[in-house]
């Protein structure tokens, strides 16, 4: 498993895990996933979290001191939410 502690991305990066509910490429588990934003541009890295139920993948992500957000109305649909 990555560690999820924040890193020492610089003063104009931000990191968030996204949370997925069975997506195609995990169908069994929930999956969290790393994306990073700087400057108007985003992408995922490669730091994948994976549980068989939303309550284990929750313990992994807690203690971040982040805030959840849940789901935007035009996310796809395995979006449950982000960890910001």
């Amino acid at each position: 498993m990555p560690d999820c502690t924040p890193l020492p991305l610089g003063p104009d990066v931000v990191d968030m895990w996204t949370v997925y509910e069975r997506p195609s490429d995990y169908p069994g588990e929930y999956v969290a996933r790393r994306w990073v934003v700087a400057m108007g541009r985003y992408g995922p890295t490669t730091d994948v979290v994976r549980a068989p139920t939303l309550e284990q993948l929750q313990d992994k992500l807690n203690g971040l001191g982040r805030t959840w957000l849940p789901r935007m109305p035009d996310d796809e649909p395995p979006v449950l939410g982000v960890w910001l």
